[in-house]
């Protein structure tokens, strides 16, 4: 009697198995899949970034705003900068 159960038990978990295999190739999708997400191609068409074009950008970025600082330092210095308080008794407050 035990024998028996347990070959009920194995030929019921084969065919739900077998039925849910044949449900997925029937669907067209299996359920269980997910569409993976590939990289887009970078610049150079590249799927892969390139560490280096992006260190040299970096560097480009920094040299220019380095120039941004020096001008707005110079003129700073100049004195061509005027700065006028006109509310200075509503800051005390």
């Amino acid at each position: 009697m035990r024998q028996g159960t347990y070959l009920n038990v194995i030929l019921t978990a084969n065919a739900l198995l077998l039925s849910g295999m044949l449900w997925t190739q029937m669907a067209g999708q299996p359920a269980l899949e997910q569409q993976a997400l590939a990289q887009t191609a970078q610049e150079g068409g590249q799927g892969v970034p390139n560490a280096a074009a992006q260190r040299q950008k970096m560097i480009e970025m920094l040299r220019d705003m380095k120039v941004s600082v020096d001008n707005a330092a110079k003129l700073l210095q100049s004195g061509k900068v005027r700065v006028e308080v006109t509310n200075i008794d509503k800051m005390g407050k």
